[in-house]
């Protein structure tokens, strides 16, 4: 999995740990869902600074 890879994978499962947390009718569940999500977006911002520290091979910027 790359860098990109890593990031996509992180913010979707952000979203979806929001997601669960503002729907969530009991308050145990939603603090749960809401560290998931405080977890996952760590997780992103490693992702993401990772990214921009290693480049990827195979891939070329088009201007």
């Amino acid at each position: 999995m790359s860098i990109v890879d890593n990031a996509e994978y992180y913010r979707r499962r952000l979203d979806e740990a929001r997601a669960r947390a503002e729907s969530a009718q009991l308050p145990e569940v939603r603090r749960v869902h809401h560290e998931m999500a405080e977890r996952y977006s760590v997780m992103l911002q490693d992702a993401e600074r990772s990214g921009l520290a290693r480049p990827l091979l195979g891939i070329v910027p088009r201007d």
